[in-house]
């Protein structure tokens, strides 16, 4: 038998195991998909056999599938070369393995049929999962270690030490059992039903009992401590992916809004596991359209990888199998109807590369070993979180040249269960404290935290349904904190390896120095307080990046006062900016100091700044500016930025305005923040004076606002004549949709779900739920119907809103002609 080899972790979870059964009775332990808990087993088993040398050990799966996948894999840990097997679809026994025991010339056998306990052969047929037929190992080895429950002095009565069998055929068949197991181990052990399992403790109670899984949950939020007394827990995912044990991975899913996110939260009705029923998804998603959305995914994100498809129903997995193989993809449906040789085929050819796309029907959720899956696609929505960590799992097993997989999530589950790397309180759920549900509130943990609120910002393609959720890149700068200790708002109190601690915002971006501080919490608002020393005080603007009060003596919390919708902070009787740069007053202003412009605003200071300059236009001088004598009196905060003070210097045409630093810079910003260097105080050359620059932006801006007020005008006259032509306008409904009549007659037949009152001449149309368009009044689309939010204003100019939050302006008689 050959030497059982363990990584570091697999050597701790093995002693802490070990200490557990010591003291308990029934142990559970969790370990990661494709961590490798089957070698923990196997070490396990061994070290039990070598201290309790007259036991037997069982292994108990709840599919007969797992009981085949299980004897190999543990005669792949114990022994060099693999052992002869049973032929599939055969009905006789596994050829006798023969080993010598050390000093010992004779070869004993270990493969033994299952006797009744009238000592005749048992009547159980043989195609049951029972070990006469699936479960022979024995671990009679070289080095002296013996593990029969037999006299060595009969060598006909010897019986096996390990044995794996399906739980179904172990309910059915107990009283035919001769013998009592030392310790029954049970597989995937978050399928432990306990009125199905409980009976194992009460036959057998003076067994061991030891459950492995990754996933110690259960869709009904019951625990799991009326079977086992104690759970022993591994490292989490982010550790094994940044101590590289794990693969990284990309993370795409389907947009908020887009149609198959949908059609999958209608859905409404349950089976009897509590998960989604499967005629209901299968009604709504095997369609053309959806499996068609599912193979533009595969095109975009898994070309020339090899994965894994995880489909509703048979008929859904041989549909998308050959929606691929259309496309000239090497794809292959399997499922529970596969015969065992065939399967095994596919599986090897999948493996070596002759097959790139395994479709498949949970015959992949467990107990797959092929470390080389570089994507798992998700078609199939779960409300189980076992059972979604049990797919993705697939995918992060690493292997040699695989640089990371992609999990294309085209049923929107990480909206349900966040991403694989999450950090689970596994031990709440083995108590039954936690029940596991699609989520309200924005969870604590690092990954959900720093995508949360960005997802639809990071596009792949305007036109595609799918998002990046999160970049193996940003995965990697997320799992570098060693704990994630609480979030509010756009921030989160993280610790670092060396365990200092800091705040990071939402990109991950470190906002405060790390060190070694105390009682850190943070407060409403976007203030920070913490301690840098036991008898100190801090409170910091997290959006600033500054401090608002430090030291021995500081005063109650800060509070955050919004003015016409800017937020200020008041403190200690103080009022002071959001910003880097110090701007404070010794009492609270009243509202009517502030003029709010939208993209700025304005605080009328009484005394003026020394140094800016003021400039405005001249009347009747068309676009001549002029420059005033006296110095700008305005106090300028700037949208979004939380670094500088401004001085107002002049406001142009077109949205535009000129401000001044505290360095005496001037820059041009116009409504969308962008800011233009354009000149300072004490210029070197003409191109950095103000006397020459700002003429010359007066008139440019001036000139283009004239030429823009009359293109309005003569776009109105022209709006003003269409109108008059289309004549009169009716929005009628037919049933639950909506068309439009001109003068009586059907211009626009009932098409759409709803269609908004004519602007002009046109109107917005919604083609399905949050999707908006417009056309004229003559029937034309002009505008895709793809924006969540239009608004037409009455000079042929549009204002669109996509579903990523992002407007636009639409010329709408360019458009048309």
């Amino acid at each position: 038998m050959k030497e059982i080899k363990l990584f570091d972790y697999q050597e701790d979870m093995k002693e802490r195991i070990e200490k557990a059964l010591r003291l308990h009775r029934s142990v559970m332990a969790q370990m990661p998909t494709g961590t490798g808990k089957t070698v923990l087993l196997a070490s396990v088993v061994e070290s039990f056999l070598r201290e309790h040398s007259n036991c037997n050990v069982w292994i108990v799966a709840h599919r007969r599938e797992l009981v085949s996948q299980i004897r190999e894999t543990i005669e792949r840990v114990f022994f060099e070369s693999p052992r002869p097997s049973f032929q599939r679809g055969l009905h006789f026994l596994p050829k006798p393995l023969f080993l010598r025991k050390r000093g010992c010339n004779r070869p004993t056998r270990c493969s033994e049929p299952l006797r009744s306990k009238d000592g005749g052969p048992s009547k159980v047929s043989p195609d049951c999962a029972g070990w006469d037929r699936l479960g022979a190992t024995c671990l009679w080895s070289a080095d002296g270690l013996g593990a029969t429950s037999a006299s060595s002095d009969n060598p006909n009565s010897d019986m096996m030490p390990i044995k794996a069998v399906s739980i179904q055929w172990l309910s059915k068949h107990y009283d035919e059992i001769e013998e009592e197991p030392g310790m029954i181990v049970i597989d995937e052990a978050h399928h432990a039903l306990a009125k199905t399992y409980k009976e194992m403790w009460e036959r057998f109670p003076n067994a061991k009992f030891l459950g492995l899984t990754a996933t110690p949950c259960r869709l009904n939020g019951k625990g799991f401590t009326d079977l086992f007394d104690v759970l022993v827990q591994s490292w989490g995912v982010p550790e094994f992916i940044s101590k590289g044990r794990l693969a990284t991975y990309d993370f795409v899913s389907i947009k908020s809004d887009g149609v198959t996110q949908r059609l999958i939260d209608s859905l409404q009705k349950r089976g009897a596991d509590g998960d989604y029923q499967n005629k209901e998804m299968d009604m709504l998603l095997n369609k053309k359209p959806s499996i068609e959305r599912l193979y533009q995914s595969l095109e975009e994100f898994g070309k020339d990888r090899k994965g894994i498809v995880y489909a509703i129903n048979i008929n859904h997995a041989q549909k998308i199998t050959k929606q691929y193989q259309e496309h000239g993809v090497k794809a292959i449906a399997i499922d529970s109807k596969t015969p065992a040789t065939e399967r095994q085929q596919d599986i090897e050819a999948f493996k070596k590369g002759d097959i790139q796309v395994l479709v498949n029907v949970d015959i992949f959720s467990e107990g797959f070993d092929c470390p080389d899956v570089e994507f798992v696609q998700l078609a199939r929505p779960t409300l189980s979180l076992a059972k979604y960590l049990q797919m993705v799992g697939r995918g992060l097993r690493v292997a040699k040249g695989k640089k990371n997989c992609v999990i294309i999530d085209n049923v929107g589950l990480y909206r349900v269960f966040g991403l694989p790397s999450q950090v689970w309180n596994w031990n709440a759920m083995f108590e039954g404290k936690l029940k596991v549900g699609k989520r309200k509130e924005t969870p604590k943990d690092r990954e959900f935290f720093l995508m949360n609120e960005k997802q639809d910002d990071i596009q792949i393609h305007p036109d595609s349904e799918m998002m990046m959720v999160m970049s193996h890149e940003e995965l990697l700068q997320t799992i570098q904190y060693r704990e994630f200790v609480d979030c509010k708002g756009e921030f989160a109190i993280i610790k670092l390896p060396d365990g200092k601690m800091t705040v990071v915002n939402r990109q991950g971006e470190q906002v405060l120095e790390p060190g070694d501080y105390y009682d850190m919490k943070l407060l409403d608002g976007n203030i920070l307080f913490y301690r840098p020393r036991r008898k100190e005080k801090c409170y910091y603007d997290l959006l600033a990046k500054a401090v608002i009060d430090d030291g021995t003596n500081v005063a109650e919390a800060p509070h955050v006062v919004n003015i016409k919708g800017w937020e200020f902070i008041e403190y200690n009787d103080i009022f002071m900016s959001r910003t880097q740069e110090d701007f404070s007053l010794p009492y609270h202003p009243s509202q009517y100091d502030f003029l709010n412009y939208g993209y700025y605003m304005i605080f009328r200071f009484r005394p003026s700044v020394p140094g800016c300059q003021v400039w405005y236009y001249g009347e009747g001088d068309e676009g001549k500016m002029r420059m005033s004598n006296e110095e700008s009196r305005n106090v300028c905060f700037l949208r979004n930025d939380y670094e500088h003070v401004y001085w107002l210097c002049a406001v142009l045409y077109g949205e535009r305005i000129v401000v001044m630093d505290s360095k005496e810079d001037y820059y041009l910003v116009d409504s969308n923040l962008k800011k233009t260097y354009i000149g300072c105080n004490h210029p070197k050359n003409e191109n950095e004076d103000l006397n020459f620059v700002m003429p010359r932006l007066g008139k440019k801006y001036y000139h283009e606002a004239m030429l823009q007020k009359k293109e309005m005008e003569a776009n109105e006259m022209l709006l003003l004549h269409e109108k008059s032509e289309a004549g009169h306008v009716e929005l009628y409904q037919a049933g639950k949709k909506w068309g439009v009549k001109v003068d009586g007659k059907v211009i626009v037949p009932p098409l759409y779900c709803s269609i908004a009152q004519p602007v002009g001449a046109y109107c917005a149309f919604e083609e399905i739920p949050r999707h908006w368009g417009i056309m004229t009044l003559k029937g034309k689309v002009i505008v895709d119907a793809k924006y969540e939010k239009v608004e037409i204003r009455d000079n042929g100019i549009a204002v669109v809103t996509g579903i990523t939050g992002k407007t636009q302006t639409i010329k709408l008689l360019k458009v048309k002609e």
